[in-house]
């Protein structure tokens, strides 16, 4: 379960904002996206050649696939997405991730234990290595103590009043700011884990961060930086995974360690900057890369919901 942006953090959408708003969210990320959210213990990775592989219930499971036809520009030009079916004959469509080169990878969770299958489906319906690819996965019982997998992942309570998990647990929401948490400034792993353990101790289950595109500085600025560099090309041209395959250390700890990741896409001044075509690929990606994670989605920081923000937001936003 994905939480709907402004229900986590307040103060990022008015109030009377929310009815317009939280519609338009739910068609960028689709329904079939906002269905299943997991826990990031230690991810299992399979290529194609694997016809059968397990995982537990609501933790992650990474395909792996390879194109097979030469592509000058795979994140502009190539859509793949993976179509599971439950047992209970229940449909999900996941989107995959372009992960550098040829390489393509489809991350999935599910609560509901037995066989999962799947196919995918590509733009280029040519590509053998990517196009009507399918496999089974097998959920079993969840045999850990992290309670985001025994009671599921958060969620908005039916009356909309409190948070809870997935069973109906209540969850008191302590979340701790990170906005720059996935940036070399915060040192992976000792930085990461000695916070991480100091907040544990003290209570906290929520870590609120910003994916990449941060406040209080201009695109692309090397204070933006993690290990492997910038999220972005020059201009916003293409994504650059190896800044998120640092980033998923940081947070597939956190999740590990029962600490619920609050994604904030990108600050809001970011929409007129990279405008909405750009800004929709950079929420899919992240929603391929984590949407399988226990994460808590938040659409912009301090979006101003006016002019040519607001412009840019309706955009990215609007029903397709």
């Amino acid at each position: 379960m994905i939480l709907p942006p402004g229900l986590a953090l307040g103060n990022l959408f008015p109030k009377e904002a929310l009815a317009t708003t939280l519609p338009r969210m739910a068609s960028l990320l689709s329904s079939s996206w906002r269905k299943w959210v997991s826990i990031g213990v230690t991810l299992a990775s399979f290529t194609i050649n694997a016809a059968e592989v397990k995982t537990q219930a609501n933790v992650p499971v990474e395909i792996t696939f390879h194109a097979k036809n030469n592509q000058a520009d795979p994140f502009n030009t190539v859509t793949l997405d993976a179509l599971f079916t439950g047992p209970g004959g229940k449909q999900i469509r996941v989107p995959a991730f372009w992960a550098g080169s040829n390489v393509w990878r489809v991350r999935y969770s599910s609560p509901l234990k037995g066989k999962h299958q799947y196919k995918t489906t590509c733009s280029d319906a040519s590509d053998g290595g990517l196009h009507n690819v399918t496999g089974t996965i097998i959920i079993e019982p969840y045999r850990g103590t992290n309670a985001l997998y025994l009671h599921g992942p958060i969620t908005v309570s039916a009356d909309q009043r409190h948070f809870e998990h997935l069973d109906g647990t209540p969850f008191f929401w302590l979340g701790d700011t990170w906005w720059m948490g996935l940036v070399k400034r915060l040192h992976w792993p000792e930085d990461v884990q000695t916070l991480a353990e100091d907040r544990k101790r003290k209570g906290f289950n929520v870590i609120q961060l910003v994916a990449g595109l941060y406040p209080d500085m201009y695109p692309l600025e090397v204070r933006g930086e993690n290990e492997a560099g910038v999220p972005w090309t020059t201009n916003y041209t293409s994504i650059r995974p190896e800044f998120f395959d640092a980033a998923d250390k940081r947070l597939f700890y956190l999740a590990d360690e029962g600490l619920s990741p609050c994604i904030v896409g990108a600050w809001g001044y970011f929409m007129p900057w990279m405008h909405p075509e750009k800004a929709r690929q950079h929420w899919r990606y992240l929603i391929a890369r984590y949407g399988s994670l226990p994460v808590v989605w938040s659409l912009l920081g301090k979006p101003i919901c006016r002019g040519t923000r607001r412009k840019a937001f309706r955009t990215m936003t609007a029903k397709r």
